[in-house]
């Protein structure tokens, strides 16, 4: 049990929705981003562009940061685009990576972060100076790129978690003062699982004002029934508190742990209770592409989202 307790029981409306999009190879174009993927009724609707991940020497983390999406598909001017034509659509990029190959465990702390900060704003910088050359005053945003995700699946650096909130957090700090792409930084978030909460729950903590949505994968521990379903829920409140908590569903088909269905009954009575602020789907990737043929493509997304716009 955490030593956090949250005993205010906030009354939240329902208004983010996220979407993790090119943290696959497939499909590449994702042809029907974002028209098929957004609801202009939800409030806000956050695209998650994955990943920015690092490159290793000799296994260990540089904090050399590189966009692994597709540049072509996702540019600066094919996301402006997209903004300029969907007003409660937000950008973020999500740092760190997929699969054990993607683990967070620095060769050099110190370096790590100046190479990090570096790196990040370069990759951010890519995005906004298109916005900077753009005359025709046509974009009701301020910024391309609206914030970062922090979403490491292993973590091989310090079982205390002390060295993934130190180096995380310093970086998170920087990026928000940095003159250059502090107007990109609005939204902070963070990825946990129930394997490394440790790590996660620490840096929420000590980071904690500069941590907006905790984007913690349901889907990724077993749930097979409601009463499961509400144990987690509570448990994370305590965890993290539930004005930043934010449930997550996969549809991956290699994500079995929970049984799906709850999920959805259970994100159905929160919101009709004004007990969550909002969803995410991993992935569009897969969500583009069905297991089978007779399941319409972004269904759950499409179905997640009136839950939302109905509350």
């Amino acid at each position: 049990m955490s030593d956090h307790s949250h005993n205010i029981k906030a009354v939240l409306r329902p208004i983010i929705f996220r979407e993790y999009i090119g943290v696959k190879d497939e499909p590449e174009t994702l042809d029907d981003f974002p028209v098929n993927i957004i609801n202009d009724d939800v409030n806000q609707f956050h695209f998650i562009l994955g990943f920015a991940t690092e490159v290793y020497k000799d296994g260990k983390g540089t904090g050399h940061f590189v966009r692994d999406w597709n540049f072509d598909y996702f540019s600066p001017e094919k996301v402006f685009k997209h903004k300029k034509e969907h007003k409660n659509m937000k950008v973020m990029i999500t740092i760190g990576g997929h699969g054990t190959k993607y683990a967070f465990n620095p060769k050099e702390k110190k370096v790590w972060i100046f190479n990090a900060i570096s790196s990040i704003r370069h990759i951010i910088q890519d995005y906004e100076n298109y916005l900077v050359n753009d005359d025709s005053g046509s974009c009701h945003c301020n910024s391309i790129i609206d914030g970062i995700d922090i979403n490491y699946e292993y973590i091989d650096s310090s079982v205390t978690g002390a060295d993934f909130s130190n180096c995380i957090g310093q970086v998170i700090k920087h990026l928000k003062k940095d003159k250059h792409v502090s107007k990109s930084m609005e939204y902070v978030s963070i990825a946990p699982t129930e394997l490394l909460q440790a790590h996660y729950h620490k840096l929420f903590w000590d980071h904690k004002n500069d941590i907006n949505y905790v984007d913690y994968k349901f889907y990724n521990q077993t749930i097979s029934s409601k009463d499961e379903f509400d144990d987690l829920y509570n448990q994370l409140v305590t965890d993290y508190g539930e004005l930043k908590l934010l449930a997550g569903v996969s549809t991956d088909p290699s994500d079995t742990k929970m049984n799906r269905e709850v999920f959805i009954e259970g994100v159905t009575r929160l919101i009709n209770n004004k007990s969550l602020p909002g969803l995410f789907v991993w992935s569009a990737n897969d969500s583009a592409n069905p297991p089978t043929n007779d399941i319409k493509p972004y269904i759950l997304e499409e179905m997640l989202q009136d839950l939302l716009t109905d509350n």
